[in-house]
């Protein structure tokens, strides 16, 4: 038996299921190994270079299952790309998503292209940048990243493959800052959008971008000759006494609608997309960029369908970049109120599948609660209750009113940014009403421009919605700003060397948030999974929740001074 001429595959931490805890997805972005822990210290005798456990991490990040070596199921991104090729000529023996951990059968001598799908590949997304501490660590992404390409390039040299192995998703903009790994890992090339840091939509001409791989049409070194769909860019990067070089291939074209292909093989965690873009407008979020399109609830229906029947998924994660601007014209609706009767329409068209829960992956608080009849609606529609919360991350990003108008005014539309802190009260009021729970996520260092007194306001905030709103269900994360969208000639916030007090008390504001009421009080509520597994996320998280908070305590006693009275100004003012 040949082999196929395309492999796609993915590292470890893009293909695990998180045993059915949705949180859980975002354990890649936790350390995995310090490499400057000194041997004198008592977790390195213990743990050597380990930071979080690597059986703990092994245990919930479990692997997905797979036929023969080929993966069950795939990121929904990988899905999209392996449909294109299918629909545009390529065989069904020509093309396999292969899993992680079997890639070498599929690697050989006929094997033309092997795409990887990166979404954080080098550690540098802004959950992982905080968690890692601005890079010093290393994160179990890159981690896993790192072992899938010492695992192709040791498949290729055992089985005489000469290969070219491309990297894409949105994650590629990180080859950028550390080229390095361009020649470790042997890319041949990268993918990437119009700017750097959009996900290249290849899945409308799949076929034609793969036959120019394969033919050879990439060789061209010349910027500034185009095909009517790519350039070819041979990148030139100074680092010390090397220079180092990289291939990387800008695509820009944007499908309509109609060539988007539909899922053939179930995605993970039964994702689909119903729309591509916002329109809200934030300088520090690419997805803005993007043109604003919105799938038929007939098209959504059939890629659930693919999960239900081929995958046996019993909910459907719905994918957007705000469902609340689903259906909205935003040419003509210029406060951006939301299209109730689109929204009602789609997820009624959601529910009709047979899926037993539903979840969109991200909404704004100003569209929760613009229309004051479309959440209660929606909940009825998509049954959601005491047994059911409805997850959505919501962009909190700072509680700085200042920080709020100059970054993202629109984001509050169709109210005022000096309504910003009634808003975001007002809304996690109203979702948790109906039985949704925010995760919110805050930008540290916004575009490097973050004042203590912006922090201080952030804790001053969330202090707030504790003390009046004593039962509020909503969880906080801190991201560090890495500069993307309109913000990508900014540099990034080097949260290992430039955390203020201030910031560092948002850090430990936001996480006592979490361990007291989260981990506490509600969220095991939301995981879907049975019982065992509900009890035994529930001991992990109670037994190690409080460690953050340790280390955070023991970093301002080591820093010292204006570090350790944020600390006890916020036990005893904010706690």
């Amino acid at each position: 038996m040949g082999h196929p001429k395309i492999v796609l595959t993915a590292d470890r931490t893009l293909m695990s299921p998180y045993r059915g805890i949705s949180l859980a997805t975002f354990f890649g972005c936790a350390p995995a190994i310090d490499p400057d822990r000194p041997k004198s210290d008592f977790w390195y005798k213990i743990l050597r270079q380990q930071v979080t456990p690597k059986i703990l991490f092994d245990f919930i990040c479990n692997p997905i299952s797979h036929t023969n070596g080929v993966a069950n199921y795939a990121p929904y991104g990988l899905r999209k790309v392996e449909a294109g090729l299918l629909r545009d000529g390529f065989k069904r023996n020509e093309v396999v998503v292969a899993h992680p951990d079997h890639i070498e059968k599929f690697i050989g001598p006929e094997t033309q292209v092997i795409g990887t799908y990166e979404m954080d590949p080098l550690g540098m997304g802004p959950v992982t940048m905080t968690f890692t501490y601005g890079r010093k660590q290393m994160s179990y992404d890159e981690y896993y990243c790192r072992d899938l390409h010492r695992r192709i390039i040791a498949a290729k040299k055992k089985n005489h493959s000469n290969a070219k192995v491309i990297a894409g998703a949105s994650g590629t903009w990180q080859y950028n800052y550390d080229p390095a790994k361009i020649e470790e890992y042997g890319l041949y090339a990268i993918l990437e959008g119009e700017l750097g840091g959009i996900a290249p939509e290849i899945d409308g001409h799949a076929g034609r971008f793969f036959n120019y791989l394969i033919n050879g049409d990439f060789e061209n070194m010349d910027p500034f000759r185009k095909r009517s769909d790519f350039k070819v860019n041979i990148k030139e990067f100074k680092r010390g006494e090397k220079t180092l070089h990289g291939r990387f291939v800008n695509f820009w074209d944007r499908p309509e609608l109609e060539d988007i292909p539909d899922i053939v093989e179930p995605s993970m965690h039964g994702m689909v997309e119903v729309m591509r873009g916002c329109g809200r407008g934030c300088k520090f979020c690419d997805v803005t960029l993007r043109s604003l399109r919105y799938y038929s609830p007939e098209k959504v229906k059939k890629e659930i369908e693919v999960n239900l029947k081929k995958g046996g998924e019993k909910s459907a994660w719905i994918h957007s970049d705000d469902i609340f601007v689903y259906g909205m014209d935003p040419r003509i609706t210029k406060q951006m109120e939301p299209n109730r009767e689109a929204i009602e329409e789609l997820f009624t068209a959601i529910m009709s599948t047979g899926v037993e829960h539903t979840n969109p992956t991200h909404g704004t608080l100003a569209g929760a609660i613009a229309d004051e009849k479309l959440l209660p609606r929606v909940s009825k529609i998509i049954k959601a209750g005491p047994g059911n919360f409805i997850g959505v991350q919501c962009g909190f990003e700072t509680g700085s009113r200042r920080l709020i108008e100059k970054y993202a005014d629109r984001k509050l539309a169709p109210y005022k940014p000096e309504e910003w802190h009634w808003l975001v009260k007002e809304a996690v009021k109203s979702l948790n009403e109906n039985y949704w729970v925010p995760a919110f996520t805050l930008i540290m260092g916004l575009d490097n421009d973050e004042t203590p007194e912006d922090s201080w306001e952030t804790i001053q905030l969330i202090s707030e919605l504790e003390r009046e709103q004593p039962d509020a269900m909503f969880t906080a994360t801190p991201l560090t700003f890495v500069p993307i969208g309109l913000l990508e000639k900014s540099e990034f916030f080097n949260i290992g060397n430039e955390m203020d007090p201030a910031q560092l008390g948002v850090m430990y504001k936001t996480w006592q948030h979490n361990f007291k009421y989260g981990i506490q009080k509600f969220m095991v509520k939301t995981a879907r999974n049975g019982s065992v597994m509900k009890g035994m996320f529930n001991l992990i998280a109670r037994s190690l929740g409080g460690v953050p908070l340790g280390a955070m305590e023991r970093y301002a006693r080591k820093r010292g001074g204006e570090h350790e009275r944020v600390i006890e100004k916020i036990k005893v003012k904010y706690w």
